[in-house]
């Protein structure tokens, strides 16, 4: 065998599968611990991003990603971008980097968490994944020490655990702490949390992390996305804990005595997540209360029903925003009562309620009012025309048990209770009560382009509807007597509403929301082309740099027809339900293909 053959054979059988040895090995240990994995067990709080470059590829899915990428609206994006460039070189040289090389830094996970430091307050710990942006991280830091160094403080350097950890020392004495590791920056407030930190790192420790905290779990579970879809943001809290760390010096720690008292204590802990460009959906978020069972105190105040949320006859299908609650007011008014006289002795929450609320309405909130509602809350919002900076209307209305009781009762004592305050009226055959705006001798004008309320209340079908906008209230009285104009037969809404159901599953869920974005989005496009809104950008860029390249922007690119912009967006829709573990919202909105 010749000796060319013999270092083939070497290089085929012996050094490539070594190489390929050390380079597997090379990359398993730059794969670290996620953060979850490195934080204590008894993290405060934290924010987490799993992959920043993955979660900015995820959002240029999603429909703002999609139209911002529209060659209709590009331009203006790219040129609005430009000018915060521009503003940013006023401030480069002393960061050290210009805005885009900053944008890059963060290559994979970004965490920032609050974490119990001994005896003393939290401790901040930010962790990100820098990986070979490295050396514009040392820029940065460089810059951050000169800083430092020019008003009075120090930088000293150590060595724990084979790393090299540098503390800044401010002039006040405050310090960080601040290492780098397989291509991760790592920053705290406190020293004494780099030791655990690196001890977790490494898989050695026997303490447990956040990854094993019973309340984060159990949170986490059901913020979860699908097997193959992780959410790209998630956040813990635990806001009992945090107060306990917070007021556990000095007089304010008298309040901890009555948090078990007040049920405070029942409060587990809070967490969501969002998963963006998942299926048929362009972003779901969850939100999750974990509760006390049995819960008891101000928890035990969260009255939660469930129910029918098909939208009441008076709701107009041209609403951008439609929310149902199911809420057991009696139930809320009588544990009410008890938490309060346990506190301030027997009687005294209703003799509140008599002395504070009843006699100066001429109505008794505890028997006249209470039981007159039937637990159901409806919240919707709908754009006066024409389009002005506070055109959002709100719409709001409560079913009652007895709604003809509840006028003679209720309404009726209000109306001869505070004459020169409303006005009786009449609509489409309904009654209703126009509130006089009071128009005090000297007071300033509205601003040119805003809207001035019109407050109203009418009693239609079995509610009772309050909104700020006389028009709005005429709206909902004319769909009424026309079904095809209401949300309940709306295409749109039905759709939404089935998306809901199939999410739930058992009890029907205690709130159901139906959301436009085109809507919104249709509000915000018509009040940027508004006659008063380019007036004001003009007025207000004489002396503004950066609103001097915002109306340039608009003007060398116009905004393109309406239509161009909605086709990317799609209703949504959310929900709440109630369970033995706590509270859980979840919103989603569809993806328009």
């Amino acid at each position: 065998m010749s000796k060319q053959s013999w270092l083939a054979r070497s290089l085929k059988f012996v050094v490539l599968p070594l190489v390929l040895v050390a380079g597997l090995a090379t990359l398993a240990r730059a794969e670290r611990a996620v953060a979850p994995k490195l934080l204590p067990e008894g993290t405060l709080a934290y924010v987490r991003i799993t992959d920043m470059q993955d979660m900015v590829a995820k959002f240029q899915e999603t429909a703002s990603g999609r139209m911002f990428q529209d060659e209709n609206i590009a331009p203006l994006v790219k040129q609005l971008y430009g000018s915060v460039e521009e503003q940013w070189k006023q401030i480069e040289d002393r960061v050290g980097l210009p805005l885009t090389e900053l944008l890059k830094i963060p290559q994979g996970e970004v965490c920032v968490a609050v974490v119990p430091a001994g005896a003393g307050p939290p401790a901040i710990v930010i962790i990100v994944d820098v990986k070979d942006k490295i050396l514009s991280v040392n820029k940065l830091l460089e810059k951050g020490e000169a800083l430092i160094t020019e008003n009075g403080g120090t930088k000293t350097s150590e060595v724990i655990n084979d790393v090299k950890l540098n503390i800044y020392t401010g002039p006040g004495g405050q310090s960080v702490a601040q290492f780098e590791k397989d291509g991760t920056l790592v920053i705290t407030s406190s020293k004494d949390l780099v030791k655990p930190l690196l001890t977790a790192w490494s898989g050695n420790g026997e303490e447990k992390s956040l990854a094993d905290n019973v309340k984060f779990n159990s949170i986490m579970s059901r913020c979860s996305g699908s097997k193959d879809e992780r959410p790209q943001i998630t956040w813990y809290v635990d806001p009992v804990e945090i107060a306990r760390k917070v007021l556990a010096n000095g007089p304010a720690s008298l309040a901890l005595a009555f948090f078990q008292p007040l049920g405070v204590d029942g409060v587990k802990g809070m967490g969501g997540s969002m998963i963006m460009g998942v299926g048929e959906f362009d972003d779901v978020i969850h939100f999750h209360i974990l509760l006390d069972n049995p819960r008891s105190g101000v928890v035990e105040l969260i009255a939660l029903g469930s129910g029918d949320s098909t939208p009441e006859a008076w709701v107009p299908n041209d609403v951008t925003n439609y929310m149902t609650l199911h809420w057991r007011f009696e139930d809320m008014f009588k544990n009410g009562n008890k938490l309060w006289d346990s506190l301030q002795g027997e009687g005294d929450f209703k003799n509140i309620v008599k002395t504070r609320l009843s006699d100066n309405i001429g109505i008794d909130v505890e028997t006249e009012i209470v039981p007159a509602l039937d637990g159901r809350v409806t919240l919707a919002q709908w754009v006066e025309k024409p389009v002005t900076v506070n055109s959002q209307v709100n719409i709001f209305g409560v079913k009652l048990k007895d709604a003809k009781s509840f006028q003679t009762s209720v309404v009726e004592k209000l109306v001869a209770k505070f004459p020169e305050a409303v006005e009786k009226k009449s609509f489409g055959g309904v009654t209703y009560w126009a509130v006089k705006m009071p128009q005090r001798e000297g007071a300033p004008e509205l601003p040119a382009g805003f809207r001035r309320p019109t407050p109203a209340a009418a009693i239609i079908g079995d509610y009772l509807v309050l909104t700020d906008s006389t028009n709005a209230l005429h709206n909902c009285i004319t769909t009424t007597s026309d079904a095809s104009r209401g949300l309940a037969g709306d295409l749109e809404y039905k759709l939404i509403s089935g998306k809901i159901k199939r999410q739930v599953g058992g009890d029907a869920p205690a709130l159901v929301s139906f959301s436009r974005p085109e809507e919104a989005l249709r509000f915000v496009y018509e009040l940027v082309r508004a006659e008063n809104t380019q007036k004001g950008l003009e007025s207000a860029s004489e002396n503004n740099d950066f609103l001097r390249n915002v109306n340039k922007a608009l003007k060398d690119n116009p905004l393109p027809a309406f239509s161009v912009l909605a086709k990317y967006f799609a209703p949504g829709g959310g929900m709440v339900v109630n369970d033995e573990t706590g509270i859980h919202y979840m919103t989603f909105t569809l993806r328009r293909k």
